[in-house]
């Protein structure tokens, strides 16, 4: 049985031959999601049986189930503001968190206090919580009607859908693995809702923070590497390449720099672009054409208006949208994202996207932009934010190896372009750290790391 709360997740396991690896263990699998299909389908082999939870339509294209309760939600607010004050650099939830004070501030700073971290208290109200589990009926009849030798999910019930499958799990006592969904989600998802028997991690680093952070038994860790990278063992061919170029307006080897928006901050996003644009006239990077690939969770309408003055742009499926088929990011995607990150001759952003990563898998000059404090912006709540995201834990490991550069001003973003091709070998030994670092290698074998991995606790338990 594997958990897919919304199309992230399926894209982790449905485009990256994670079934097939499993099928190759012996293991006939079935989604759990929320949306009304009976199948969803495979690159090259044939559909999956999904079995729906009844949702309705959420935020940010996260389905919203409809057996959630309202002190699921009390529980689940203090467990996470609690989390929040302990790591509020972990992200822009923990930090809004950490910052509100209502009744579950209050309540999780009283516990926080009593129980301090690593203690035995904290463990007897970990153990408390987890004996929270009310029977979801929906949850019950697919586990009846289906009777799995284990459940797969993308979070330890960070998504609602993962948390409730758990909790059915540890009741039946079947076997649980957690394939963690991305590199951040350790410190910016919060705690640990449910204690899944095994976590699979993208490496070593992630290891340290499932046991620093989260207290997680270090021989239930085993490191896998990001299923979503997968489908990046290999180059981009010529013939993706060419595909990329015609979606995008791109023509024949016309070179291009890529900007990866984030999800919450467009219209900031729009003001930095055109000072960007600014910054490269008259610079012998004019010719570069700019072309900007809004988030599948953000609002892309503002990005519109870049058309007018020549910039283009690279819509991904919306995943906002509930028209929007839930396993829209397939392998075709996947590929196409590689060829517009390794074709371009730097990508930029002004937020933490996973993607600057992701350009270092191709060895691509990735630049930070920090334009908070030099370029006008007018949404003055989503300057916040990206200032808040300086402070983001997860990416210091990522900054330690100097993969990237940060800009503080369009007056230098020339002169930054110019150090990728001074320093060449040394930029490109710093982004083949950054991998290293924070994705298990072969990119390629982490699906057959991860079925072998479920393969051995199913033998186990």
């Amino acid at each position: 049985m594997i958990s897919a709360p919304f199309p992230l997740a399926l894209r982790n396991f449905l485009a990256t031959g994670f079934i097939e690896a499993l099928a190759d263990k012996g293991f006939d699998s079935f989604f759990l999601s929320p949306y009304e299909v009976e199948a969803l389908p495979r690159f090259g082999g044939d559909p999956i049986p999904n079995i729906e939870i009844p949702s309705t339509q959420g935020d940010s294209g996260v389905p919203h189930l409809t057996e959630i309760t309202a002190l699921d939600r009390l529980l689940k607010s203090i467990h996470l503001t609690g989390f929040a004050q302990e790591y509020p650099d972990g992200s822009l939830q923990n930090l809004t968190l950490s910052r509100r004070r209502n009744v579950q501030w209050f309540i999780a700073k009283l516990l926080t206090s009593m129980a301090p971290r690593e203690s035995t208290t904290r463990e007897t109200l970990r153990s408390m919580y987890a004996r929270y589990r009310p029977k979801r009926k929906s949850i019950a009849r697919a586990f009846d009607s289906t009777d799995p030798a284990v459940v797969i999910v993308a979070s330890p019930g960070h998504y609602w859908l993962d948390h409730f499958v758990l909790d059915e799990a540890a009741r039946r006592k079947v076997a649980s693995a957690c394939v963690m969904l991305s590199w951040d989600n350790l410190y910016s998802r919060g705690p640990m809702a449910r204690r899944p028997d095994l976590l699979l991690v993208w490496s070593e680093e992630m290891r340290r923070q499932a046991i620093e952070v989260h207290g997680y038994p270090e021989n239930r860790i085993e490191v896998v590497g990001p299923l979503q990278f997968t489908c990046y063992e290999q180059a981009p061919t010529p013939r993706e390449g060419c595909a990329m170029r015609s979606r995008v307006g791109l023509s024949e080897d016309e070179p291009y720099l890529a900007y990866i928006c984030g999800a919450r901050t467009s219209e900031y996003d729009v003001e930095d672009i055109l000072a960007l644009r600014r910054s490269l006239r008259n610079t012998e990077f004019s010719s570069l054409k700019i072309v900007v690939r809004p988030h599948p969770q953000g609002d892309r309408a503002r990005y519109r208006s870049l058309t007018a003055r020549g910039i283009l742009l690279d819509d991904p499926p919306d995943l906002t949208q509930e028209c929007t088929h839930p396993e829209a990011l397939d392998f075709f995607e996947i590929r196409h994202m590689a060829a517009l990150l390794s074709e371009a001759q730097f990508v930029v952003s002004s937020w933490g996207t996973t993607a600057l990563l992701e350009a270092c898998i191709f060895d691509t000059p990735t630049i930070q932009l920090r334009w908070m404090d030099t370029v006008p912006h007018a949404n003055k709540s989503e300057v916040s934010m990206v200032r808040d995201f300086q402070r983001y834990i997860h990416m210091r490991a990522f900054d330690e190896t100097g993969a990237r550069l940060y800009c503080d001003s369009p007056s230098d973003l020339a002169s930054l372009l110019r150090k990728f091709s001074d320093e060449r070998e040394a930029f490109s030994e710093r982004r083949r750290s950054a991998v290293e670092r924070l994705a298990k290698l072969p990119l390629g074998d982490a699906p057959e790391r991860v079925a072998e991995s479920v393969a051995k606790l199913v033998r186990e338990s």
